[in-house]
């Protein structure tokens, strides 16, 4: 309805009679850039089935296949009321968004306000809302934009790949085993690095791989999230990959939680070598446990101070782009300025839900309107990706990042750009039926 709307009105407005008149698609097909980029893919295409790199990952594959056959057979064979396929399906649907957003808010341990209980559960009615609104758009069809998605993650891949040699080059080791080089990585390059999670999310949709293939450039893209070891890019790349997989038909259900089982594994042992290595005490397993309850008390604390009313008019989250001297504005990065607002220290960050940001910026209405825009997008998405496979990229970034962001918030640069990304590349190729 309102994307199919947008798509039939753009013809008829200011924009697309300007768009019309200056014949800005013949200008960029005719363009050197556009040119060369194509003359890039169709290179790549012709020449990806005998390049080395996926030589090498063919001779992996027997033994990946051999592995993953037998830890397979280690899975018991559960019964169930609920299917276990058929809960799987629920969870790396969009149904996942309110469901885990319900389910983080259960299981914190802290008491909060009553406008608080409204807030959450009225959220998670809004997304479930959004998520019947873009299950009602009838009138698109998908056009053939395989070749966007292959180029974009190919060139995605390579630029994180090249960053993260950059990186390990320059603080001299491996993160994940020192987490004294951590306080000398580069933010810039970080950002660059992490640009392997979408990247091999475009290009495990887009190529046409056989399953050995698609495991080996899976682990092969995990590399540099896993040795720069921030948890945040870890899981939501883990999530990626088991979403792009399980749709393409490449994992069944007992593998997809293995791999939920590792995301979890890897969740605790970062934790517990960054304990190790920093000295620390702590238990990864209680500090893991007691994240909820952190993360709903700040939500709570603003609700409590703030009564939904908008206290920081999106300061919040342009703070993303200030406390990188990008724009004007304060220093201190999202999470610090949540930290502040809640009364925290300014030498720490919090975080407070998907909503906590927009609800600081813009008060009730931000949070109803990114749960609903968050939702409608990713439903969409889905929806979508069921008629091209190819779209299961986008699809699977925004799940990965929303369902992360349940905790950590949308506040990023590197996501604004990674779901903006995956937003153009499904609308671009989506069109109204005639």
């Amino acid at each position: 309805m309102l994307i199919t709307l947008l798509l039939r009105s753009f013809s008829t407005s200011v924009l697309g009679r300007i768009w019309r008149k200056l014949r800005i698609p013949e200008l960029v097909r005719t363009s050197l850039t556009y040119k060369l980029l194509t003359s890039t893919y169709e290179i790549l295409s012709s020449a990806a089935q005998y390049s080395v790199f996926l030589r090498i990952l063919r001779r992996a594959c027997n033994l990946i296949s051999s592995l993953t056959s037998r830890i397979d057979k280690l899975v018991p064979r559960w019964r169930m009321s609920l299917p276990l396929d058929r809960l799987v399906k629920i969870l790396l649907s969009p149904w996942m968004l309110p469901l885990g957003f319900l389910l983080f808010f259960w299981s914190s341990m802290v008491r909060v306000s009553t406008s608080t209980i409204v807030l959450i559960y009225f959220t998670a009615l809004v997304m479930a809302s959004g998520i019947f609104l873009a299950y009602k758009e009838e009138d698109l069809h998908v056009i053939d934009n395989r070749g966007l998605v292959t180029l974009l993650g190919a060139a995605m891949f390579l630029l994180g790949y090249v960053a993260f040699i950059m990186q390990v080059s320059k603080v001299g080791g491996l993160p994940l085993l020192n987490d004294e080089l951590r306080r000398g990585l580069s933010p810039l390059l970080n950002y660059l690095a992490w640009t392997t999670v979408p990247g091999t999310a475009f290009l495990l949709s887009s190529l046409k791989l056989r399953r050995c293939e698609a495991y080996s450039l899976t682990l092969i893209g995990f590399i540099p999230s896993f040795f720069l070891a921030f948890r945040t890019e870890m899981i939501a790349y883990i999530l990626m990959a088991i979403v792009v997989l399980y749709h393409r038909k490449m994992v069944n259900y007992k593998q997809v939680f293995l791999g939920l089982l590792v995301a979890v594994a890897f969740f605790l042992g970062v934790g517990a070598i960054r304990s190790l290595t920093t000295g620390l005490a702590q238990n990864p397993l209680l500090s893991v446990l007691y994240r909820p309850t952190i993360t709903i008390a700040a939500l709570d604390t603003i609700v409590r101070l703030y009564a939904l009313r908008p206290v920081t008019g999106g300061w919040v989250h342009l703070a993303a782009l200030s406390s990188l001297g990008l724009i004007r504005g304060t220093r201190y990065g999202p999470r610090t300025l949540i930290s502040i607002y809640v009364g925290g220290r300014r030498t720490v960050s919090t975080t407070a839900t998907l909503i906590g940001g927009p609800l600081l910026d813009w008060g009730i209405l931000g949070a109803v309107a990114a749960s609903l825009t968050f939702s409608y997008l990713l439903a969409l998405a889905y929806r979508f990706s069921k008629k091209a496979d190819y779209l299961l990229g986008p699809y699977s970034v925004l799940f990965a990042y929303l369902v992360v962001g349940i905790e950590t918030g949308i506040l990023d640069i590197n996501i604004y750009l990674y779901l903006l990304l995956a937003v153009i590349v499904l609308l671009t190729s989506l069109r109204p039926e005639r």
